[in-house]
């Protein structure tokens, strides 16, 4: 614990794995541990370190909650939602949405997110 809030306190440090989010393909660790100019497995431990989680869930995680928020805010088709957030296909965001949320994503549509998690509801109450 005493070294995450070293890691925090250090901006730089910060600013840099944020980097790694914004890189050109954030889907791949190795390209993301480029973009914050750490190794890879440096990048991996300083995530785990500060979020408590792997860059790949880490951004996993984040591409279902804009799959939440597009469901809720757009008309636009399940498919074309898992297709927007980084989904190769259907099925696949499916299963994903599922195991995050606790329904389908036509499911989480329909009953408008009563069961959304704490992170998005306050997200969204703002």
């Amino acid at each position: 614990m005493q070294r995450t809030r070293a890691v925090l306190k250090d901006r730089a440090t910060a600013a840099r794995l944020r980097r790694g989010f914004t890189a050109e393909h954030p889907n791949r660790v190795e390209k993301m541990a480029r973009a914050a100019c750490f190794s890879r497995r440096q990048f991996h431990r300083l995530m785990l370190q500060v979020l408590g989680e792997t860059p790949g869930t880490h951004q996993r995680r984040l591409r279902l909650d804009r799959a939440a928020w597009l469901l809720l805010t757009s008309h636009t088709t399940v498919l074309d939602v898992a297709l927007e957030t980084g989904f190769e296909n259907h099925e696949t965001f499916t299963r994903a949405f599922r195991a995050r949320f606790g329904v389908t994503p036509s499911a989480f549509r329909k009953n408008r997110a009563t069961t959304l998690p704490p992170s998005i509801r306050v997200a969204l109450s703002a």
